[in-house]
């Protein structure tokens, strides 16, 4: 665990609880949140960025290079100091190529070939080889999958995304469980800061450039998100 400091009991006191998904309105603006963000150490809003980079919504799920993300993310997840951290962002993509391969074979996709890369995380294989099955064969790791399978194959995009978000909420809980004023709490803050962002306005497109925004008001002027990837 990184060393607790006073500059983050006094950053994580400054925040306001965020109790869960449904909030109509955030207790925190943007604005004023990236200002809090500005008590971060040099290294640890590196940091932030870097994770923030490969967990940005739906990036395995678009046209961009898979093998180019996928390696880009596995090299910033080997690099994350905090075994917390790291093991909550990986957690994060498996979750989203869960719900990429649902899409895909909802598409009428083939199996990814062995050799490609296309996801991320414990389960690539198994998922591969488990195509033909309702659940991908994730229903022990994943027991939500079967009601994503439901609402992707009825067409409930909205059921789909909440359900997604919830899932997503829960599992920043799971890990930050012990954490209360250190550089992981300052993390999993904003991680839920997000999610309650996208949950209230449930507009992805929205969501996403408001939370890029938010970065990029809290970076350096000289530094960008791929400069800290």
């Amino acid at each position: 665990m990184i060393p607790r400091s006073d500059p983050y009991v006094m950053l994580m006191a400054s925040l306001p609880s965020i109790r869960l998904l449904g909030e109509k309105a955030l207790p925190i603006n943007p604005a004023r949140l990236a200002e809090r963000m500005k008590m971060l150490e040099p290294a640890d809003r590196d940091e932030l960025f870097a994770i923030a980079s490969i967990l940005s919504w739906n990036r395995i799920d678009t046209g961009d290079d898979d093998a180019a993300y996928v390696t880009r993310a596995e090299r910033i997840l080997a690099a994350i100091r905090s075994p917390t951290l790291r093991e909550a962002s990986l957690e994060r993509l498996e979750i989203r190529t869960l719900i990429a391969a649902l899409r895909r074979r909802h598409a009428g996709e083939e199996a990814p070939a062995s050799t490609s890369a296309w996801g991320i995380g414990r389960h690539v294989d198994l998922i591969r080889r488990s195509w033909a099955l309702p659940d991908l064969g994730m229903a022990r790791f994943f027991p939500w999958v079967a009601q994503a399978r439901e609402k992707l194959e009825s067409g409930d995009s909205a059921g789909l995304e909440r359900l997604i978000l919830d899932v997503t909420w829960q599992a920043a809980g799971r890990h930050e469980f012990g954490h209360e004023f250190d550089f992981e709490a300052v993390v999993f803050y904003l991680m839920r800061w997000q999610l309650a962002d996208r949950w209230a306005r449930y507009d992805a497109d929205a969501a996403a450039v408001r939370f890029a925004e938010l970065l990029d008001a809290a970076l350096p002027p000289t530094a960008s998100l791929e400069e800290a990837a």
